[in-house]
């Protein structure tokens, strides 16, 4: 039986970017598109407070559009913009290490990563944008909850594939940070955030 291409095992390239300066001299995988800063700016529209989705660890996480004014003949895309801040805790090699993951890993259940921004101290992750937000969000909230049971359980069983994929990998992926504000819930399915590999 054939693997379908979404199933197959990624196979983790030995030409990882070992440094940001190594990611600047080897600009990264080919389905993964570097923006500028200026692009990071109009699509956020300057980076506006209400357009914040939610913060962390890492910085803040923005709501974007990129299309035609950001960037011509770009194809209007929805995407959500972690922003690397720089009196966090996490740091260049933890950003360094989701753009050389996630720019090689590509399945139903990840989120996408689109691309990213490395410019003078600006770090940045451009993903797909989920729009029905976290499984956290759906589950704890005030008022009733609108996840029937059969949703559960089609949440889980793709979350597990997800996970499967990446510890099926030639080089398996352990996922540390797998918790329900990192499942992301598009309009079809399931899909989860893997960061801080």
């Amino acid at each position: 039986m054939q693997d379908s291409p979404e199933t197959k095992i990624p196979c983790i390239l030995p030409l990882a970017a070992k440094d940001v300066k190594d990611l600047r001299q080897n600009p990264g995988y080919s389905n993964v598109d570097i923006f500028t800063y200026e692009e990071m700016r109009l699509a956020t529209n300057q980076f506006r407070p209400d357009y914040i989705l939610g913060e962390g660890g890492f910085g803040a996480v923005y709501k974007g559009v990129i299309d035609e004014t950001v960037r011509p003949g770009y194809t209007s895309t929805a995407v959500a913009i972690k922003e690397l801040n720089p009196d966090g805790f996490q740091g260049d090699r933890e950003w360094l290490t989701e753009v050389n993951y996630l720019g090689q890993l590509s399945h139903s259940n990840l989120v996408k990563l689109i691309g990213y921004c490395c410019e003078d101290e600006h770090r940045l992750l451009v993903y797909e944008y989920m729009a029905s937000g976290s499984l956290e969000k759906h589950l704890f909230r005030r008022v009733g909850c609108s996840l029937t049971w059969s949703k559960r359980m089609k949440i889980a069983l793709d979350a597990a594939k997800g996970l499967a994929f990446l510890h099926g990998a030639e080089r398996p992926i352990i996922y540390r940070d797998f918790k329900t504000s990192n499942i992301l819930l598009d309009a079809v399915s399931p899909h989860f955030l893997v960061c801080y590999l």
